[in-house]
């Protein structure tokens, strides 16, 4: 989870109210369609609210729900060899220009084509933190595995981005991997991953995503309704 989150509030529809949204970019970023994040998404916060008088006490519930819709989403994606090129149906942030729509819809389309595992794997290393070892645990691959995917994840996108060189390119940052810096993201800077321009267009993809979540009024009433149907089922 990103170092700027502040541990969540202690009782569990405030906590839903504040998280959905982020954690369902999140999501959304792991598998490219909103449906499947969304079914992920809703399980992950029906555990959670199952095993909340213990969730509350943690410094950052919401890092425990992202860790629970990552396991349950790769059960699913490890079945898929491809990915899916096509964009999530989204409002547009009422802030965003034409330009920074376009760019966002069109990074997101491209890192949905990528292949489960290297899609997975660059998301979760790049944008969320995640050490290659932890990775590699969760996901059961090697650690090798792991470097190897986000790699040829960032080229591929790099190209079919047209990015010009960057700083980076002599020593790619994603075979070495960076060590956590505390509860929140690694210490990017220290391995180049601050100054990737693929890893800043998915950042600003993400950015982008919550926006967008921000401006459609119905979306949290709905998750809601939805999570309290999940409740009931489960009686």
């Amino acid at each position: 989870m990103s170092a700027e989150q502040a541990p969540g509030p202690r009782d569990f529809e405030t906590f839903f109210a504040c998280a959905y949204g982020r954690v369902l970019a999140q999501v959304i970023m792991l598998c490219g369609s909103r449906e499947d994040a969304e079914d992920v998404t809703q399980e992950a916060f029906l555990e959670a609210y199952r095993a909340w008088d213990r969730i509350a006490g943690y410094e950052l519930p919401e890092a425990w729900v992202y860790r629970a819709a990552v396991q349950r989403l790769w059960k699913a994606q490890r079945r898929r060899r491809t990915g899916q090129d096509r964009l999530p149906d989204l409002p547009v942030p009422v802030r965003a220009s034409p330009q920074q729509s376009a760019e966002a819809r069109e990074a997101l389309r491209l890192l949905a084509a990528l292949p489960p595992r290297q899609r997975v794997t660059m998301v979760l290393f790049c944008l969320h933190g995640w050490s290659q070892n932890e990775i590699a645990k969760t996901l059961r691959m090697t650690r090798g595995g792991v470097a190897a995917n986000v790699s040829k994840a960032r080229r591929t996108l790099k190209e079919a981005l047209d990015m010009a060189a960057d700083d980076t390119s002599r020593h790619d940052p994603f075979m070495s991997g960076p060590q956590p810096a505390g509860p929140g993201r690694p210490a990017a800077s220290r391995v180049g991953l601050g100054r990737d321009p693929v890893v800043l267009a998915l950042r600003t993809a993400e950015a982008w995503l919550r926006a967008a979540f921000e401006a459609d009024p119905e979306m949290l009433a709905r998750a809601r309704a939805a999570l309290d149907r999940r409740r009931g089922e489960s009686r």
